[in-house]
């Protein structure tokens, strides 16, 4: 660390730590609210098992017209059942009578038995708990008959559900006993109430049973804990200054940029990492000496595994630098302090996603999960808790999460370092919105391009989830209704926002006629793009297998078209969405991100955002690979014509494949199955002909970025 950067480290910590807020969000609160939540989450569990033990359960029988109301027979017969196994519980000492949790059981005074015309009514409206209807089966009459008890409860309510399970053990108990008398009489052995007794025996250590338990959710916490403590000192260290007017005043100063990003970086990964220190130290330290071992373990079969908190914070280093670099750069863009929180939210909704699926049972820091930001971080975490401590996913976690914060230094510093980030200023909201006041323009704005699509997403997804076809169905209809959908969807809708803004449709579309070779390169890649993606596909499924209702999702499609003419597949999955596709994904989107950003990061991203609509994230690197090609297609040739035709006869090719055998036996691929490779000859063509295609798109261009699309356009 150089002197100026460390000079710009220590002043803006300094200043930072002399904020009340900042000391507040850092050291009062994590320090003082573990102690809280579990100071008082045990008084209330005390409090409530207290309650639960103490409480009266209000049960209700049918109530005789012709009996007086008190000498009901049906509360005289469930008071002798209740006594009758109290009784049997004492004599035969089923734990204790007086532990209603472990017995579901509580005495008889605590149990007040009403007769009521109507049971379902009165457990419905709360005047009882449960309702009891006990009948002997037809054609039985005395003690050896059948009872057939009926309980009515309503399992919204927790007494009720709670009372229905105790009154469910009660006649657990008499049933057994009777059971016995009949076997004691005809001189049977016990043991055939039970023929084959199973014991389970846990063999897990108790520190790893408390692992498990400290693993369903410290980890997340302490991932949320660290990114919420980058929050502040970046959005103070940014937008704070843009808004108290100091920002310009550092810019002028004789410092390289590069330095005073690193310097304020550097501030907010060490507060988040003081936060993330200071948070765990608290939590263990609560968890030790609070008495939760003793709450969650009274049987000496747990025990938390403390010790190993400083080596999860060990790997929270560089996912904290990681999430300080992104807040950085998120931040740099807002003009205040309030549009900063504003900017801050999704990042946050972006980390809980895969901090959730991380928390879910069953989620394992396998494959792909290893290298999934924040994801890996929270599942090594709950590994390490379980005592599984294996170095090479240790290695690919710590080496993933660090590349991921190296490249979110980079984008912080180049962010920060434009004039438009240092500089930004704020235009009428109104203004942005009266047509009137709008100018004419070629390209659509990446803020309009951004802003529609994340709109579009969500309810494309709900389109596709609400078309697909309920069990047993045909997915006919779902292609059907989606080749109606989507012209709508994806065509319509950005081109009436574009005659709304005032943009060139043409030319946004990209609705121009390409060069030749450019139609050559598409055809080339739309033949042999298939071969490349099933090759990918392969390579995927042998390092995270693929579910096996995605292996037979071609089967279900050839079934669903059975009996058609070949050209309702080729219009419903190979014409219709290349054409809506494309003019909504390297025509409008690609369009709008052309004005602001270069070649290849446009390109990528509009070929994510495009195997992200696709839903199907198994498939995420097939689709996204096709996007970088179309995208390259239709970048170099300033048209949108060749990356319909690549798309068209890419899914053309597949189609045929799948609804034409004669071809499938023709081409040699007859009996490759949907993971196996296919034969040489096919891969070498394929290969031949994308590299062909690429080679035929771009020779003879340079392409610097959106300053040439419009010195093109």
């Amino acid at each position: 660390m150089n002197r100026r950067i460390l000079t710009i480290y220590t002043k803006e910590l300094t200043e930072l730590l002399r904020d009340r807020r900042t000391l507040i969000a850092m050291i009062v609160v994590p320090i003082a609210l573990y102690p809280l939540l579990i100071i008082g989450s045990v008084h209330l569990l005390s409090v409530r098992g207290g309650e639960f033990k103490v409480q009266q359960m209000t049960i209700g029988v049918q109530h005789d017209p012709n009996q007086p109301d008190d000498h009901q027979p049906a509360i005289t017969d469930l008071q002798r059942k209740l006594q009758t196994a109290r009784n049997i519980i004492r004599e035969n000492r089923i734990g204790d009578p007086d532990d209603v949790v472990s017995n579901g059981l509580e005495s008889i005074e605590r149990m007040n038995i009403v007769a009521v015309d109507d049971i379902t009514h009165a457990v419905e409206a709360g005047i009882c708990n449960v309702g009891v209807i006990i009948d002997r089966e037809a054609n039985q009459e005395g003690e050896s008959s059948q009872h057939i008890v009926t309980l009515k409860y309503d399992k919204a309510e927790m007494r009720s559900e709670g009372a229905a399970f105790r009154l469910r053990r009660v006649f657990e108990i008499l049933s057994r006993n009777v059971t016995e008398r009949i076997l004691t009489g005809e001189r049977l052995p016990l043991w055939i109430l039970d023929p084959i007794r199973v014991n389970t025996e846990n063999v897990a250590t108790p520190q790893k049973v408390g692992g498990m338990v400290l693993g369903t959710i410290v980890p997340l916490v302490l991932v949320l804990m660290t990114i919420t403590g980058a929050i502040y000192p970046a959005i103070d260290l940014t937008a704070g200054e843009r808004e108290r007017g100091t920002l310009e005043t550092l810019i002028v100063c004789p410092v390289p940029p590069v330095d005073l990003i690193t310097g304020k970086y550097l501030v907010v990964a060490t507060v988040a990492l003081l936060g993330a220190a200071l948070n765990l130290i608290s939590m263990g330290a609560t968890l030790h000496f609070g008495g939760f071992t003793e709450m969650i373990g009274s049987n000496g079969d747990t025990e938390l595994p403390l010790a190993v908190l400083p080596i999860i914070l060990i790997i929270l280093v560089p996912f904290a630098m990681f999430f300080s670099a992104i807040m950085v750069a998120v931040c740099s863009y807002a003009r205040t302090f309030k549009e900063a929180q504003n900017y801050i939210m999704p990042v946050i909704l972006a980390a809980l996603i895969p901090a959730g699926i991380a928390a879910l049972p069953g989620t394992e820091i396998k494959g792909v999960n290893a290298y999934v930001p924040v994801m890996n971080v929270v599942l090594l975490a709950r590994e390490m808790l379980l005592g599984h401590f294996e170095w090479l996913t240790i290695a690919q976690v710590m080496f993933s999460t660090c590349v991921y914060a190296g490249a979110a230094v980079i984008v912080a510093s180049k962010v920060f370092s434009t004039e438009a980030a240092i500089f930004a200023d704020s235009a009428s909201l109104k203004a942005s919105f009266t047509r009137r006041l709008m100018r004419p323009a070629e390209f659509p704005s990446a803020t309009l391009v951004l802003i529609t699509t994340a709109v579009l997403f969500p309810a494309w997804m709900f389109i596709q989830f609400s078309i697909q076809p309920a069990k047993g169905e045909s997915v006919l209809t779902t292609f059907q209704t989606a080749a109606w959908l989507m012209p709508l969807a994806l065509v319509a809708i950005p081109a009436m926002l574009l005659w709304y803004f005032r943009v060139n449709c043409i030319g946004a579309m990209k609705l121009r006629l390409p060069r030749p070779r450019h139609l050559l390169a598409a055809t080339f890649i739309g033949l042999g793009g298939w071969v490349l993606a099933h090759e990918l596909f392969v390579l995927q499924h042998a390092i995270s297998p693929v579910p096996p209702e995605v292996l037979s999702s071609n089967a279900l499609l050839t079934q669903a078209f059975e009996g058609r003419s070949l050209w309702l597949p080729i219009l419903l999955i190979a014409i219709v969405p290349a054409v809506c596709e494309e003019l909504f994904f390297r025509g409008f989107i690609l369009s709008g991100l052309q004005e602001t950003m270069k070649k290849w990061p446009a390109i990528i991203i509009v070929a994510c955002v495009f195997a992200v609509f696709h839903i199907v994230l198994i498939k995420f690197l097939l689709t996204a690979g096709l996007g970088v090609l179309l995208g390259l297609l239709c970048w170099q040739s300033r048209s949108i014509v060749p990356s319909i035709i690549a798309h068209m006869l890419n899914n053309g090719v597949v189609v045929l494949l799948a609804f034409w055998p004669t071809l499938e036996e023709f081409v040699g691929v007859g009996e490759v199955g949907a993971t196996d490779h296919l034969p040489t000859h096919i891969i070498a063509i394929g290969a031949a002909l994308v590299v062909a295609g690429v080679f035929t798109a771009t020779a003879g261009t340079q392409s610097t970025g959106g300053v040439e699309a419009r010195i093109h356009a």
